[in-house]
């Protein structure tokens, strides 16, 4: 538990402020998101009174409620044509604006420190590796929680290569550093012989 509990503080803590510098100081993130010509013209369309928070994608998968089996296929048909022409949009919408900024950064450190705390036990579950080991395996755990994420949204929905690449860069490489506290404290099987040699 003890190993548990520091890889969980320690690493959210590191993986926190690795992702304040990735964010508000190297802006490799910013520089791979595109503009709208005339944001104002979508801030209106977004603003409308019809509009609510939550996700949209565009164009809207049909309501197949109601419609017989022929019906349904054509709706069908006609929405994957639309589709295959574009364009196409998936976006997560707050209408009523950002709100708290230290809420939503409360928010992220307890976010992280769950992904440690959940990593650190992934590797405690581990035997026999070495410190760099521990680390490399945490790299890689991190390595594979954006890929499984971003490369479906890469493949599915137009995300850029460039947004994709910073985002498996920033997952490795906070992971990575994470890693290097995360496997300092928790060291697989050290709790378990010190438990047995009382």
């Amino acid at each position: 538990m003890k190993s548990l509990l520091l890889g969980t503080i320690l690493g959210g803590l590191t993986a926190f402020l690795w992702s304040s510098v990735s964010w508000e100081l190297l802006g490799w993130h910013e520089k791979a998101v595109r503009r709208f010509a005339n944001e104002d013209a979508v801030t209106m369309a977004i603003s409308s009174p019809a509009a609510a928070s939550g996700v949209y994608l565009l164009p809207s998968l049909p309501a197949k409620e109601g419609m017989m089996a022929e019906q349904a296929k054509t709706a069908q048909a006609v929405a994957m044509e639309q589709f295959r022409k574009g364009p196409i949009m998936l976006a997560a919408v707050r209408a009523n604006g950002f709100g708290s900024y230290p809420r939503a950064l409360a928010i992220q450190l307890l976010s992280l420190m769950a992904a440690a705390g959940l990593l650190t036990w992934l590797l405690l579950q581990t035997t026999g590796l070495s410190y760099g080991r521990r680390v490399l395996f945490l790299a890689v755990a991190g390595l594979a929680a954006s890929v499984i994420v971003d490369l479906p949204n890469w493949n599915w929905w137009g995300f850029s290569g460039a947004y994709t690449a910073v985002n498996l860069a920033d997952f490795t490489l906070t992971w990575s550093l994470a890693g290097l506290v995360i496997a300092k404290v928790a060291k697989p099987g050290a709790d378990q012989s010190r438990t047995s040699s009382t």
